[in-house]
């Protein structure tokens, strides 16, 4: 990881310590992207809310040499709708206009899904995810 993203990180988690600005997401245990068991949290954690209800989180992460934007939909959405539309991309901010490492699933029940490595790990980033037609994106990354 370069130093600039581990500055990024240990900045994110010094503001969680405090409390600045940062979102608690309900636990969920993670998987990882299949092609990298070996991935970290950079930036922060971005809550879609759908009909005033709390539904998803949109992270981005670093691992392998490659960042991934990752969606993760909440149990409370999951026990209320019979299926869903989902979509994640790593924003390149140099390049807008192109979509890296980007997934789609449709008409699902999946409650995640990991968006293919992104080749984009020494630009400033951010992952955008959204859930059917909700979207929001995470912090930069630099």
């Amino acid at each position: 990881m370069n130093i600039t993203k581990k500055i990024g990180t240990v900045l994110t988690s010094l503001a969680a310590i405090i409390g600045i600005g940062v979102v608690v997401a309900p636990g969920a245990s993670a998987s990882t992207p299949s092609s990298c068991s070996n991935v970290s949290q950079i930036g922060t954690t971005r809550v879609l809310t759908v009909g005033g209800m709390q539904a998803a989180s949109v992270k981005q992460y670093y691992g392998c040499g490659y960042n991934y934007a990752y969606i993760f939909v909440w149990q409370q959405y999951r026990d209320t709708h019979s299926s869903w539309d989902l979509y994640v991309k790593i924003v390149n901010e140099a390049d807008s206009g192109v979509d890296y490492g980007q997934a789609t699933v449709n008409n699902t029940t999946r409650s995640e899904l990991w968006g293919p490595a992104a080749n984009t790990a020494s630009r400033c980033t951010h992952a955008t995810g959204y859930l059917n037609s909700t979207g929001g994106s995470t912090s930069s990354v630099c």
